[in-house]
């Protein structure tokens, strides 16, 4: 009965609060920022042979079976569904004759379909890298409206997409065109990517310096000539660099001739020498414009055909002696993780928004940014270099289960990813280090096929280190298989934090090891000393402690999780500001309002002193609300059963002589209606007092929030949950109202035998065997009373569970036996019934959840995760 009560608690959660609530607002966080202008876009820059249209500005936009209107874009919708977003643009004659369109997509969150003048183009699946699509030149049509429709899908799921919906604490999954939307025009024959490489001599005074171009386009050019048309053969190609400040070149390669292969150009490569480079440093980002041009030979002289800029700069980043290395000196990472969410846009941030960020993160005396769980805007990238800021990039591969992993098709996914990241951001300087995605599960035997195809496919496209922030303990055995071995700890506990580790120094001694993820959760105006694990004294104490063990086991590095605070993508139970939907683990606020611990870890990374942290007087304590409730429900109970005859009968008869209780009530010897709902409704307050106490006490578990969000299909239904579940009072007297239904329900499932039964059975011998069955219950309201205090110690905590669900199991057989007697059916008929009934529910509920939520999947990699991580 219990647990049908549990159950009947939850249902109207999931049935009354459907996802639209959530999703009724609509909202869009507009940016509407134009393209930027110059070096620091990141990728595509301007260059004298090429023409870009921005597209930033006023789209249409329709959602489905939603309303229709205009936004700016970039901007993001925060919520889950599929919009179709919609604008114009005109080019004249000449524009079209003189140049090849792609549409450039730098963001469209998940999934696009696009079309022109209502012809599909292409698709793209991935939020955070780029999407380049060429435009046939016969869709357009030169001095009238162009048509371009974007139709966005944003509905992650829980095994195929990449990133998967996710869990709780996981970042909020906005959708729309949420970067930069613009038409690049090249010439006929154009540069499609260049890779910059670069190779110190050993004396540090020069630098050996590479440049491969993919060549794409036409196979050849015309030139006006008398008679007629002339084939005119394209010469080739060289880079030079050039002093960003000054524009002069500083050095220049050969010409080198393309050739062809098939339809296709070859890939061609360029070298030259650069005397006395000055390198890349966090200290000193120096960077250089390198200028790539396609030529033809007209006569003595060279015609430009089209020019590639890239802003790069000259640094070695090496792996040795079990450390990294940057130009030949040890690195020690002092870093942050970077959520790409602000109260204002969402993920679609500003220019000036990313770069107040920056400068936030170097004024920290930071030397690195990890973007966890997603490539960020290239303009990010560019910031990075620019002020001097390392980063570890990574593909949105987060707390992926092992089956998803082992699911066909989904390898593909992964390296597709990591080809499209890597290959748009691996001239960047800034970039230390590839991830492979974080969290994920490695227990499985094809994961290690996995991560090597990863590896594989990241080794053909770059050199830099390779890593995963691995769970201690369920993931070490593919952390061997990259260059840094990177570890994500999560325990609150200080002893645990050093002897977890110790253990990961131990067992990688060959490389690199660094903490790349550690952070504890701050409520923003909580100034009660450290005493209080909550306030900001407490989270600077965390860190000023984590990072002094840190230096004492001599690690490379450790990133604070995080430099912001973001929204997750689910409500969850185990936050503490009021808000289930954000996450405040942040040095700065959603908001950008700098916390205590901001100062702390400043300290740290620039060597200074910090002030003495003041302890306060914080004492934690159990809800009051238990006992008194408790107190006034043994009071009513012995009341009534010291004060009326027929009550304190029909208790004894019912748990003592069950059988009798039953008959009588089946053979019309009248128990009081009264006393009937009286006693359901003292049950319910019992059930709900119970039931408060053990979500109450287990509402900072991890499994328990997850398992809310898979068994409440609807995040409303979720957020309702939450409220009542950090408020007891409330949860007990809605939860009691609840229950009571439910028992309603039960008996009027019991009522619905009349059809098959020889005896009558009439509403009351429904509701009378429903009510008196649940006598046994009445043991809960002392067990409630101390349930949560019992409860904080671990050694209590299953035989607890085991008595509930005893009492449970023994109210439920006992339902079933009144309803055998009432409904003269023998005894096995009805229980084998009533068990089949509750193995279809729970069959139908597993196979559900696990083929809607993969819910069960989820659940056994979190729960193995939290064991390895405590």
């Amino acid at each position: 009965m219990f647990t049908c009560a549990f159950r009947f608690f939850l249902l109207p959660l999931i049935f009354f609060s459907p996802e639209f609530s959530v999703q009724a607002q609509y909202s869009f966080l507009e940016n509407g920022n134009a393209l930027l202008q110059g070096g620091d876009r990141g990728f595509f820059l301007d260059a004298p042979t090429r023409t870009t249209i921005d597209l930033a500005g006023p789209w249409l936009y329709a959602v489905e079976n939603g309303p229709k209107g205009t936004v700016k874009v970039p901007s993001a919708f925060d919520f889950h569904g599929r919009v179709a977003f919609e604008r114009t643009f005109t080019l004249d004659t000449a524009q079209v004759d003189q140049y090849r369109y792609s549409l450039v997509l730098l963001g469209v969150s998940h999934s696009c379909e696009v079309s022109v003048n209502g012809e599909y183009i292409g698709s793209h699946a991935g939020g955070f890298t780029t999407f380049v699509e060429p435009i046939p030149r016969n869709l357009l049509q030169p001095g009238s409206d162009n048509v371009v429709r974007v139709n966005v899908t944003n509905l992650p799921d829980a095994k195929t997409t990449l990133p998967l919906r996710p869990d709780v604490w996981g970042m909020r999954s906005y959708g729309g065109i949420t970067r930069d939307a613009f038409l690049l025009g090249t010439p006929t024959v154009y540069i499609r990517n260049a890779v910059i490489l670069s190779n110190q001599s050993e004396n540090g005074q020069s630098v050996r310096m590479v440049a491969r171009i993919i060549p794409e386009g036409d196979d050849s050019l015309t030139a006006a000539a008398q008679g007629g048309q002339v084939k005119v053969p394209l010469a080739g190609f060289f880079f030079e660099i050039v002093d960003r400040a000054s524009g002069a070149s500083l050095a220049r390669s050969p010409v080198v001739p393309l050739t062809r292969k098939g339809r296709d150009w070859d890939t061609a490569s360029a070298e030259l020498t650069l005397q006395s480079p000055l390198l890349w440093t966090p200290e000193t980002p120096e960077l250089y414009l390198v200028r790539c041009s396609l030529v033809r030979a007209e006569g003595k002289d060279l015609r430009l055909l089209d020019e590639y800029d890239v802003v790069t700069g000259i640094r070695k980043i090496a792996v040795a002696g079990g450390h990294m290395l940057l130009n030949g000196k040890r690195l020690i990472v002092r870093g942050v993780t970077w959520y790409e969410d602000h109260p204002s846009c969402g993920s679609a941030m500003t220019y000036e928004d990313r770069e107040k960020d920056i400068v936030f993160i170097k004024n920290l005396g930071a030397n690195l940014v990890r973007f966890a769980g997603h490539p960020p805007h290239p303009y990010m990238l560019s910031l990075c270099d620019r002020y001097g800021l390392l980063a570890m990039e990574e593909i949105p591969l987060t707390q992926t289960p092992g089956g998803v992993m082992a699911a066909e098709g989904y390898g593909e996914l992964a390296v597709a990813a990591m080809r499209e990241m890597m290959s748009r951001d691996r001239n960047h300087p800034s970039v230390l280090a590839w991830g492979l995605g974080d969290e994920f599960d490695t227990s499985y035997p094809e994961a290690r096929s996995f991560v090597e195809n990863l590896v594989k496919t990241a080794r053909s496209l770059d050199n830099r280190p390779l890593f995963f922030g691995a769970l201690p303990g369920a993931q070490e055995s593919c952390t061997d298989l990259v260059d840094i071995a990177a570890i994500n700890v999560h325990t609150q506990d200080i002893r645990s934090f050093k002897t977890l580790l110790e253990s990961w120094k131990s067992s990688h001694r060959k490389q690199p090891v660094i903490v790349s993820k550690f952070g504890c959760e701050v409520q923003q105006d909580n100034h009660n000393g450290y005493s209080d694990p909550l306030s900001q004294e407490a989270q600077a104490r965390f860190y000023l402690q984590r990072f002094d063990i840190l230096r004492s086991l001599d690690y490379d590095g450790g990133i604070v999780w995080s430099f912001n605070d973001w929204k997750g993508d689910r409500p969850s139970l185990t936050v503490h500001t009021g808000n289930p939907w954000m996450h405040t683990l942040g040095l700065v606020s959603v908001r950008r309002d700098r916390r205590l611990a901001y100062d702390a870890v400043r300290s740290v990374f620039r060597d200074e002193r910090f002030v003495a942290l003041p302890m306060g007087t914080h004492s934690s304590s159990a809800p009051i609300i238990y006992v008194f409730a408790g107190f006034v429900l043994l009071i009513g109970v012995a009341y009534m059963y010291n004060s009326s005859r027929r009550f304190r009968e029909s208790v004894n008869r019912s748990m003592l002589n069950s059988y009798n209780f039953f008959a009588d009530v089946r053979d019309q010897r009248s128990v009081s209606a009264g006393h009937t709902t009286l006693l359901g409704i003292v049950v319910a307050l019992a059930d709900a007092l119970v039931i408060s106490s053990l979500l109450y006490r287990f509402r900072e578990s991890l499994v328990l929030d997850n398992i809310l969000s898979y068994l409440l299909v609807s995040d409303r239904a979720k957020e309702v949950a939450i409220a009542l579940v950090w408020d007891p009072m409330k949860f007990i007297l809605v939860g009691a109202l609840m229950i009571f239904v439910s028992f309603l329900l039960v008996a009027g499932g019991i009522n619905l035998l009349r059809a098959f039964t020889r005896q009558k059975i009439s509403p009351y011998h429904a509701y009378t065997v429903t009510m008196w069955s649940t006598t046994p219950l009445l043991v809960f309201i002392p067990i409630g009373m101390v349930l949560f205090r019992a409860l904080e110690t671990a050694a209590y905590v299953l035989p607890t569970l085991i008595i509930v669900g005893i009492l449970s199991l023994w109210v439920f057989l006992r339902l079933l036996k009144g309803t055998s007697i009432v409904a003269d059916i023998f005894p096995l008929k009805v229980y084998s019934f009533g068990v089949l009934i509750i193995v279809g529910v729970c069959t139908v509920a597993y196979f559900y959840y696990d083929y809607y939520q993969a819910a069960p999947m989820h659940i056994s990699y979190l729960l193995s995760s939290m064991i390895h991580s405590d």
